[in-house]
This record gives structure tokens, sequence and C-alpha cells, in this order.
């Protein structure tokens, strides 16, 4: 028996359509057609216990070809889920990840993507690279971006100036990104199950031989990480982190019939990288239409450490001690919002305590409300 009188770690937000199914139906993997996972670095840590769950659980013996899509650290949750054992992969990326550590506070570029590379070439293994890349039932789609001009430099006295004409013109118009940008998606099997409608996109397809740097491009955040220069099979060029386009993606791409489940760590979405302060770019209910939208509720946020979920800050502003045990107090925690994903699913109570998002609703205030 469920409790309605609960109050719940996690909010379910979704789309007119997606809810109108959830309701008629229940919620089960195989109306799931693509899985989404957005940048943010360590506010991944706030879902971790999530992703087990969705791999463990939800998604557990999958045979029908799936799609999934992420930038940065969204890129690498789900390699995790391409590979043999993607329980222990995702395992041995939350620990990497936490565990992660420099001699100073201002590490250089170099350093922090060396970090990255080695929990990447951890958690593959010698094997995972090509079970990523083969896997048939889950259907990767990595995202980075290619700069042109003085975003492919190395040098922060050009590379900081572009950086900032970018984001002045993507001010006036998304549009503009294409003119600084290129969005190469790497993604498995001989076609991209995903086909983006914005910006200039190239596809190139994964292999053995560039997944590795495919994924740790997608997280490569400019200036404060290298770039990686061109992966296996891509056109030339310098790679840098997929959220600058798509950060937690506008949902204006196609994919394959069904619905799209999007585990979050925030109850909102916004489009790229420079729109974070646009709130009036943030997406809104209208392109939630096939979303499930799971996220941690801003009530069980309220009660973690500082009152918020982790982000990189965290390595500048607390010690290595003081950051290692609020990240791992946020990963116990997030057990919490994981099993409240689980028991309304099972029961399935999630009919009824998911909240549909109108088209012309901020998902972001419903999610504040409940």
């Amino acid at each position: 028996m469920v409790n309605p009188n609960k109050t719940r770690s996690c909010v379910i937000l979704a789309g007119a359509n997606a809810a109108r199914r959830v309701r008629e139906e229940g919620l089960s993997q195989s109306m799931v057609s693509t899985l989404v996972g957005a940048s943010g670095g360590p506010k991944w840590l706030s879902i971790s216990q999530l992703d087990r769950v969705l791999i463990g659980e939800f998604f557990r013996d999958r045979k029908t070809p799936i799609a999934t899509l992420g930038s940065s650290i969204g890129s690498f949750r789900n390699m995790c889920y391409a590979t043999a054992n993607p329980m222990a992969a995702l395992e041995k990326l939350e620990y990497g990840y936490v565990n992660q550590t420099y001699a100073s506070d201002r590490p250089l570029p170099a350093e922090i993507t060396g970090a990255g590379e080695k929990i990447l070439l951890d958690v593959l293994g010698e094997e995972g690279a090509q079970q990523v890349a083969d896997n048939p039932v889950w259907r990767s789609h990595f995202v980075t971006v290619r700069g042109r001009g003085p975003l492919a430099s190395e040098r922060k006295a050009l590379l900081a100036p572009a950086l900032l004409a970018s984001a002045l013109a993507n001010a006036v118009t998304r549009r503009s990104l294409r003119a600084f940008w290129d969005r190469v998606v790497f993604h498995s099997g001989e076609l991209p199950s995903v086909a983006f409608r914005n910006l200039s996109t190239v596809n190139t397809r994964l292999c053995a031989d560039n997944v590795c740097s495919a994924v740790l491009a997608s997280g490569s955040i400019p200036l404060v990480m290298a770039g990686v220069p061109t992966p296996a099979g891509a056109p030339a060029g310098n790679y840098r982190d997929g959220g600058i386009t798509d950060y937690h993606f506008d949902l204006g791409f196609e994919h394959p019939p069904g619905l799209v489940l999007y585990p979050h760590f925030f109850p909102y979405m916004v489009p790229g990288w420079f729109d974070k302060s646009l709130r009036w770019r943030w997406v809104r209910g209208g392109a939630m239409e096939n979303v499930i939208l799971v996220a941690p509720s801003p009530s069980w946020v309220a009660k973690l450490p500082f009152g918020k979920i982790p982000d990189r800050d965290d390595f500048v502003k607390l010690s290595t001690e003081e950051r290692l045990k609020y990240w791992n107090t946020v990963t116990e925690a997030g057990k919490q919002v994981a099993e409240d994903f689980f028991e309304l699913w099972q029961t399935g109570a999630i009919a009824n305590e998911l909240i549909e998002v109108g088209s012309d609703q901020a998902p972001h205030k419903l999610a504040m409300s409940a």
C-alpha cells in the first residue's frame, strides 16, 4: 500500500501524451524508446542510485533497441548502460568520479583531462569500448562540439574571448551557435537513431578506437579541460563539451517512436550551456509531449548538506575531505530518490502522482509547487 501523504524524494513530470499513456497503461520499459542524459558533472551524483534502479530493474532484460542520447556526464552515464556489465560500470564511474583529487585547487586543464580519461579507461577496461560500439540494444549517441576558428585553440587568450563572443551571439538567437560550433554526434550502429533539427550537425559512427575519446570530448569543458583532438573517424578538429549546444537538450530532436525517459537532476531543462541565465529560453511543456522526467524533489534537495546538489565549485570551496564527505552523503541519500521511483513504478501509483505539464507551462514551477 502506498502512503498518499508521503513526502516524495522524487518528482515525475510528463507531457500530455506521456501522461495520458502512463495513466491508461501504467509505466513499462516497452513504451520507452529513448533515454536522455544531461550535462552537469557532479550534479549526476544526486541520481546515480536512480541509474542503478533503471538499469538493474526497470530496463532489466531489455531486448528491443533503445536510443540513448547524452552530453557531458550524460554521455559518461549512458556509456555505462551499453557495456556488458552496466551495473559494475556505473559503480566504477561513481567511485572514480567521487574520488578524483588534484594537487591544487586550480589544476591545469591537462591534469583534469587526464583524470577524466583515467576514469573512462577504468570503467571500460579492455573490452568495454567494443561492447559500447557494437551493442545491438543500447544505441548510444554521444554529443560533442567542434569549435571553429579560435574556439579550436587551447590558448586562453584566444579561447576566452571567442567563448564570450559565442555567448553574446547566443543571447540574441540560439541559431547563431552554428557560426561558432559544429555539433558532432558519435553514434553506434550503421545509422543514428536520433536526428537533430537545429544547428550544424555531423554524425560519426562509434568504433572501439573512438568511444573513449568521444565520451571524454563530450565532457571537456572549455578553459577547464583540454579539448580532444580528432577522435578516430571524425572530421579534423578540436572536440569539446557537447553541453555547449545541448546542455539539457531542447527536446527538439527526432527519436524512435515511443516515449522519452529523462532521469534528470533538475525539474527543468536548459537548452544550451549559454542559456543558463536566459529563463525565457528554458524548455516548456510543449516540447515535453512524449517525455517523462524523473528528478529529485525540491524537498529532498533542501535536506542535503548546503541545501544543494554537488557542483564543480565544490572543488574550490571545500577541502578534499569536506568534498568527499559531502559527495558521499549525497550519493547515499540518492537511494531514497531511487526507491521512491521504484515504488511508484511497481505499485502503479505513478499514474496518480505524476505532474502533467501543459504546453505553455514551465516544468520547474509545477515541481516547486508539488
